[in-house]
């Protein structure tokens, strides 16, 4: 289950409140979307949280229902799963392979996928040996009680099959202190940066580096993740996904940022000197 989904499918969350108010109406989804021009299946979408409703779909939703004065409510829930924060304790309570399992779904589902990482290679790019350095880090950091750093480094690299698909396209773009960071033994970041070479010219993959000493007309303030017209943001604590405009602020960002990045060759360059200064 994705994180909208897990939101507006929680008890008494959107979804079950949309579903309250067409059956307090009397109304059957196929009744309900000949009122509103849908196909029959958006409604079953939006009741079982597989689709975000959007502002629009709230008030004609309503208004079938004969329940205007219910838009604001729901419009309310609406604001609130734009946004859908979930601190880290909770999201790997189960294990972090269950969230590994969640990224490989995203990834799968979504035909543009940006990253703009400040401190790690994105895991789509990770050696394994990095992975289990930075997965291994989780345990002790949230204090979970599911210690599977393992499988969730296997399931972190069956991911990475899908920077093969080219119906796909890929945009990193990494701060050059991403490649000085030793948040590792040096052997493992050799190797690490070693892997990053490869994927420098690939036909469906953009990726660039934004160098020290270049100045910078946007700050680069934080890393995200993109996945087509959803943005995700990581911190110590927790996890945020936001939609919509806040979405297209993070897009709007990440071209800026690129306007300063270097690739190609001139990438590579940046990735052999990182590779060089640790034989130092």
């Amino acid at each position: 289950m994705n994180p909208i989904e897990e939101w507006l499918t929680q008890p008494d969350g959107l979804a079950d409140r949309l579903r309250a108010l067409r059956t307090q109406a009397g109304l059957s989804g196929k009744q309900l979307a000949e009122a509103n021009g849908w196909a029959p299946s958006k409604v079953s979408r939006l009741e079982n949280g597989r689709q975000l409703p959007s502002p629009a779909d709230i008030h004609a939703w309503a208004h079938a229902c004969g329940a205007d004065e219910a838009a604001q409510d729901l419009l309310r829930m609406l604001g609130e799963v734009q946004a859908v924060h979930r601190d880290w304790r909770r999201r790997m309570r189960q294990g972090q392979v269950a969230v590994q399992d969640n990224y490989n779904q995203m990834v799968a589902d979504s035909r543009v996928i940006r990253h703009f990482e400040t401190v790690y290679v994105p895991g789509l790019l990770q050696t394994a040996d990095y992975a289990r350095r930075i997965l291994g880090e989780m345990v002790e950091l949230h204090n979970l009680d599911v210690t599977d750093v393992d499988a969730a480094v296997a399931t972190r690299m069956q991911r990475q099959h899908l920077l093969y698909d080219t119906s796909k396209r890929f945009e990193f773009l990494l701060a050059e202190p991403v490649l000085r960071w030793l948040l590792c033994p040096p052997e493992v970041m050799r190797g690490q940066l070693d892997r990053l070479q490869t994927v420098v010219g690939v036909p469906n993959i953009r990726f660039g580096i934004l160098p020290l000493g270049t100045q910078l007309a946007t700050t680069p303030q934080n890393s995200f993740q993109m996945y087509d017209d959803v943005a995700i943001v990581e911190t110590f604590v927790g996890e945020t996904t936001h939609r919509d405009e806040e979405a297209a602020a993070y897009a709007k960002a990440n071209e800026r940022l690129w306007n300063e990045a270097v690739t190609g060759e001139d990438a590579r360059r940046i990735i052999v000197r990182a590779a060089q200064a640790l034989s130092d």
